[in-house]
């Protein structure tokens, strides 16, 4: 995520924190120096971080569900509003997506049960942090809210993504996360003019509105165009006209190909092998950095994706949208027969859409 640095790992796990989340840890404490003196100050960031070390609990336990599941998570980061638990993908089928989401809000109550039981067992409750309350009262009563307002059915939220696990059982994945998305977008309507007008302009009831408003609308756009590539095979999307360059081809001769020719990106070629693949991008970054003269086999990728022309191109768009593969090639028994660019990707993809909106 852009913004944010790796500061450690969990249980494998890459942890970020966003910048504007460092930035509300300084903001708290100061409003505790300026409230209480040094010691408010101290009290009232530590008092931030264990809260935030609750939100890492609930995306770890997010993360650890679907990761049994296969699926890869790349990060969990931390931001002003919440943590976020990026995924390569969703699991599809619905009761491990319903399991995936509840696993967060358990996590909370789980805390704040834990919480309650040694505040109670020691009679103890904490040294008062800002606004008077004890601090382990106040972790309970947020962990609390935590699981109570992700349980919520506002789509992309845990709450949200457990109506789209139910409604998946009974329909199709589309049809599912569009009712999810609709209803999801409802709820942050609702929820930001409760920010408004109910708490009198609450600045983080607005800000998560839109958030899910804004994720919603995005998640529905990505599960849709999804379902239009996986009717799409790598033989449909593919370019069949190609043109390969030579290894020892100089920066400046390669860039003239791709510049003034219908073809960006190349496979790169050392005698009869494929040994590697270049895009016009990596001409022009080689041109600018080595110089005209340098070859194409100093700035070519060695990392050579090939799929069969059946390949699904839901997955195909995946390693290109990562970046895992700037070409892909399209290998037929001993041949290569054609190349899938994000060109000729997003050519198969508007005439399959029949519409000019597509995965940017």
């Amino acid at each position: 995520m852009f913004g944010s640095i790796q500061v450690g790992r969990i249980l494998g796990i890459p942890l970020r924190v966003h910048v504007t989340f460092v930035i509300l840890v300084l903001l708290i404490g100061l409003g505790g120096l300026l409230a209480g003196g040094p010691t408010q100050a101290l009290w009232s960031m530590l008092f931030v971080a264990a809260l935030f070390a609750c939100v890492v609990l609930h995306e770890l336990s997010h993360s650890l569900v679907a990761r049994s599941y296969g699926v890869r998570v790349e990060s969990i980061t931390l931001l002003p509003i919440g943590g976020v638990a990026a995924m390569e993908e969703m699991p599809r089928s619905p009761r491990e997506e319903g399991l995936m989401a509840i696993a967060g809000p358990l996590m909370s109550l789980a805390i704040a049960g834990a919480l309650y039981g040694v505040m109670h067992l020691l009679h103890y409750a904490g040294p008062a942090t800002y606004g008077g309350q004890p601090w382990l009262r106040m972790l309970v009563q947020a962990n609390l809210i935590i699981a109570g307002f992700n349980l919520l059915p506002a789509f992309p939220m845990d709450g949200g993504r457990v109506l789209r696990a139910v409604l998946a059982s009974r329909m199709s994945h589309v049809e599912a996360t569009n009712i999810a998305t609709s209803v999801g977008q409802a709820m942050a309507v609702l929820i930001g003019l409760a920010g408004i007008f109910v708490f009198k302009v609450n600045l983080w009831l607005v800000i998560i509105a839109i958030f899910i408003f804004v994720g919603a609308g995005e998640e529905g756009r990505q599960v849709r165009v999804r379902a239009v590539l996986e009717r799409i095979t790598a033989g449909q999307a593919m370019a069949t006209r190609f043109e390969t360059l030579p290894r020892d081809a100089t920066l400046a001769m390669a860039l003239a190909y791709a510049t003034q020719g219908y073809q960006h990106d190349f496979p790169v070629v050392e005698g009869d092998m494929i040994v590697g693949v270049v895009t016009r991008q990596d001409l022009l970054t080689g041109l600018h950095h080595l110089g005209a003269q340098h070859t194409v086999g100093e700035v070519m990728s060695t990392n050579v994706c090939q799929v069969p022309p059946g390949a699904n191109m839901a997955d195909v768009y995946r390693r290109l949208a990562q970046g895992t593969c700037g070409v892909v090639l399209v290998r037929e028994a001993d041949r290569i027969i054609g190349l899938v660019t994000p060109e000729s990707f997003r050519e198969q993809l508007l005439a399959a859409n029949g519409s000019p909106a597509g995965p940017s």
